[in-house]
C-alpha cells in the first residue's frame, strides 16, 4: 500500500477519480487507506487522508457531512489549522457568513507565521469570505456539485 510519502499521489489520484465521476471508488480508496494508516498508528498520515476524505466531500457538494468531518477532527486536535480554514470555507459556501468569520478567526490565531503556504491559504480565506455558493458555482462550473 502507498506510505506516508505517497500522501501527495493519494490527492491527485482521488482528484482524478473525482473528475472521472469515480466517487464511490475514490471514497473507497481513501477509507483503505485511511484504515491502513490507522492500524499501523501512523497518526499524521491518518490525520491527512482524514482531512483530504471530508474536503472531497466538499467538492463532492456534501457540505454538510464536510462539515461533520472537519468538526470530528477539531474536536480531536482543536490547534491544527486547517480544518477551521475549511469550515469557514464551507460556511461561506452556505451564506452562513458569522459562522464562516468566526471559523477565519481562529484559522488566523492558529497557523504558524512561518507556515510555508500562508499566504496562499489566507487568499483562500479572504476569497472565501466574500464569495457566495452562486459566485464559486460561476467560477468553477462542473467542479463543484450542485448539491447542498
Amino acid at each position: 500500500m502507498l506510505g506516508t510519502s505517497n500522501l501527495a499521489l493519494k490527492v491527485g489520484l482521488a482528484m482524478v477519480m473525482h473528475k472521472n465521476h469515480e466517487g464511490p471508488a475514490m471514497f473507497e480508496m481513501l477509507t483503505k487507506a485511511q484504515e491502513l494508516a490507522s492500524h499501523e498508528n501512523r497518526v499524521t498520515e491518518d490525520r491527512n487522508i482524514r482531512i483530504l476524505i471530508a474536503q472531497m466531500l466538499v467538492v463532492q457538494g456534501a457540505l454538510e457531512e464536510g462539515l461533520k468531518k472537519f468538526q470530528e477532527l477539531v474536536d480531536e486536535n482543536p490547534r491544527d489549522f486547517r480544518p477551521y480554514l475549511c469550515q469557514g470555507i464551507i460556511y461561506s459556501l452556505l451564506d452562513k457568513n458569522e459562522e464562516a468569520a468566526k471559523q477565519f478567526e481562529t484559522y488566523q490565531a492558529l497557523v504558524p507565521k512561518e507556515f510555508p503556504q500562508r499566504g496562499f491559504l489566507d487568499d483562500v480565506a479572504l476569497t472565501a469570505r466574500g464569495t457566495s455558493r452562486d459566485q464559486l458555482q460561476k467560477k468553477f462550473g462542473h467542479q463543484l456539485s450542485s448539491q447542498k
